[in-house]
């Protein structure tokens, strides 16, 4: 039986549900998280990847909110901790954390609400492609004067699924936000990056861009282990065709190489030099097959 934790009990997944006249349901008044967990057949251990970051930022998103919930970052890590171990979960998840509004009410209304808590499981289900070819949206990523992108709000993602899925529909794999002043923004749902005379170059946060903790580890990466020059700068929507390397980086696609942006091949078309590394050695992280950074990971079963 598969168990969800929601309104402080771990309860069957079956049961955890809300009226249809629940105020997320209607408004997408919530915030929520992604993070992934790695079984290690050697270790006979699964690693959940920089749990503490992930939940400061769902209590940070929730503060932007008006989201008030009663745990603090070490109760959420022991809460998830507890409910891989209720799972008995030994393979490579991804769990989806969600604080919401729980009340029966049409008015969209956050401030003095009721808070509601959810954190249930998930297989991993992005198709893993070695190269992805993406298109820049007609869809302008949302901004600081509209819904915080810096937020991970649940009505955000009406802004990425829009442009995902018009991608979609012309035959590509990915989309890519530009701002209103025409820099790069980010992808539906991953930071970027792109390569260039061995620089590694990405957005600013003021580029309506997500603060994500898989960009963080990879800039920590490409300094850390091969000394590479990292640039935090605005990118102009014509400099990604002539990059040459481009990637995206998020919990559920780790790092992934793009192959072509608006049918324009970036570089040979494959994996660069650069974005092959930082993938590897990524993975090596995460698997905890590098104990430099076991500091990032959170043990299940020790």
């Amino acid at each position: 039986m598969e168990y969800a934790y929601f309104d402080g009990r771990f309860i069957p997944i079956t049961d955890a549900v809300i009226s249809v006249k629940n105020k997320t349901f209607n408004y997408g008044l919530g915030a929520l998280e992604g993070i992934r967990g790695y079984w290690n057949q050697e270790d006979q251990n699964l690693y959940l990847f920089r749990l503490e970051d992930h939940f400061q930022r769902l209590l940070n998103s929730c503060k932007v909110l008006f989201i008030t919930i009663p745990y603090t970052v070490k109760e959420l890590c022991e809460i998830t901790v507890e409910l891989m171990k209720k799972n008995n979960v030994k393979r490579d998840i991804y769990i989806r954390p969600i604080a919401f509004i729980n009340l029966p009410s049409l008015r969209p209304n956050l401030y003095k609400t009721e808070y509601g808590l959810t954190i249930f499981i998930e297989e991993v289900g992005y198709v893993e492609k070695p190269t992805v070819n993406a298109m820049i949206s007609s869809w302008l990523r949302i901004d600081n004067s509209t819904i915080p992108p810096t937020v991970k709000s649940i009505a955000g993602y009406l802004n990425s699924a829009l442009a995902y899925s018009q991608a979609v529909a012309q035959g590509q794999d990915e989309a890519i936000f530009v701002t209103r002043e025409g820099n790069i923004s980010e992808a539906s749902t991953n930071n970027i990056f792109i390569v260039k005379q061995g620089d590694i170059i990405t957005p600013p946060l003021s580029d309506s861009i997500l603060e994500g903790i898989t960009r963080n580890t990879i800039m920590q990466i490409a300094k850390q282990v091969n000394g590479h020059n990292v640039k935090v700068r605005s990118i102009p929507k014509s400099e990604i065709y002539f990059a040459e390397e481009v990637f995206m980086t998020g919990t559920a696609v780790e790092v992934l190489p793009v192959s072509a942006i608006d049918k324009r091949q970036i570089g040979n078309g494959n994996s660069g030099p650069i974005t092959s590394m930082l993938q590897k050695k990524y993975l090596q992280i995460v698997r905890g097959e590098d104990k430099k950074y076991e500091s990032f990971l959170t043990a299940v079963y020790p």
